[in-house]
């Protein structure tokens, strides 16, 4: 039997006197995509930042392939969250002050890959996604959608198992928002990864294997 790459076991988290969830259970396959909807508050973002281990659960346990997080040392979860995690924050985190093409840099520099190798792999990346013509561009110079794809790239530039996507469409034009959509749906790109994305698109809601309603309580 397969190993989820994902499981939470009896899963709770609480901020100060409000709790945000309870006993939470559930597991994601590896190579499946999952969609977490909910209203505004629900704790989207919240399960996102515990699956990636951003935020410590108050009690219970998440396994991310074979590691326990909640017990892994700050230094060693930062390293795991490096080589397993693809992250696209809700609110794009590109450096503005640098181009594109050094942004997509970093994860890699962080990895401890040489100089010829990262400029490989990101003109490799860049040009996947059409992004060639951008690439010194700084990235403070770029439209909101824009630089949405771009954090997109940079989150797939290592090639890790897991892409983690916050509300990756919410407020976009539809060109870019078809533009991630194609990418969601299957492109070679994203090829047997395991994506974990919150949204209210019902166009993501539609090519997901699984749909999360997140609440307080979730036994899935």
């Amino acid at each position: 039997m397969q190993r989820p790459i994902i499981k939470l076991l009896d899963v709770s988290m609480n901020y100060e006197d409000n709790i945000i969830f309870s006993n939470v259970n559930f597991e994601i396959q590896p190579g499946e995509i999952i969609a977490a909807k909910g209203t505004i508050g629900s704790g989207k973002t919240t399960l996102l930042n515990l699956i990636c281990g951003i935020i410590r659960p108050t009690s219970g346990r998440i396994y991310v392939d074979k590691y326990d997080i909640t017990k892994l040392p700050s230094t060693k979860l930062s390293k795991l969250r490096a080589n397993i995690f693809g992250i696209v924050p809700q609110k794009t985190n590109l450096i503005p002050e640098i181009s594109i093409k050094q942004n997509l840099e970093l994860p890699l520099m962080l990895n401890g890959i040489n100089k010829e190798k990262r400029n490989s792999i990101v003109d490799q990346t860049l040009d996947k996604l059409g992004l060639t013509t951008l690439s010194d561009r700084l990235a403070g110079t770029l439209s909101v959608g824009e630089s949405e794809i771009v954090s997109i790239a940079r989150s797939m530039v290592s090639d890790p198992p897991i892409l983690l996507m916050d509300e990756p469409t919410e407020g976009l034009d539809p060109i870019i928002s078809e533009m991630i959509l194609s990418l969601i749906r299957g492109d070679s790109i994203m090829n047997q990864k395991t994506i974990f994305i919150t949204t209210h698109d019902e166009r993501i809601l539609n090519i997901a294997n699984r749909i999360i309603n997140v609440k307080e309580n979730m036994n899935l």
